[in-house]
């Protein structure tokens, strides 16, 4: 499997441009400079608080390519045709209507514990 550094290194080759760690503080002291290197130097900053990544600042452009990205990742996977669910449930009555309802109270009662539980 591997490990965050790569898959960090890979994700910037794919975008473009090169990562640079910052901390919170010193970014909040240069983020004007920050701002204005990201647009100009194809960069983006990993803003981190005690070495740990909390937030990414990058430019407008590589944020609407990331976002372009996904979505025709999510195009492509969601071209798959859905199940097939006709035919996948049998009710053994010969009273449809009674069956029903007592499907209709087995998921009402579902939704209950589902909404306790919550």
């Amino acid at each position: 499997m591997p490990n965050m550094k790569d898959i960090q290194k890979q994700a910037a080759d794919l975008m473009g441009f090169t990562q640079k760690s910052v901390g919170k503080i010193q970014a909040r002291k240069d983020f004007f400079s920050l701002v204005d290197a990201v647009g100009t130097t194809c960069s983006a900053f990993e803003i981190t608080d005690h070495d740990k990544p909390v937030a990414v600042l990058m430019s407008y452009q590589h944020y609407v390519l990331l976002v372009a990205k996904i979505c025709m990742l999510t195009k492509i996977q969601l071209k798959t045709p859905p199940p097939n669910l006709i035919g996948s449930i049998k009710i053994k009555t010969e009273n449809l209507e009674s069956a029903s309802e007592r499907i209709s109270a087995k998921f009402a009662k579902s939704l209950k514990n589902t909404a306790s539980k919550l």
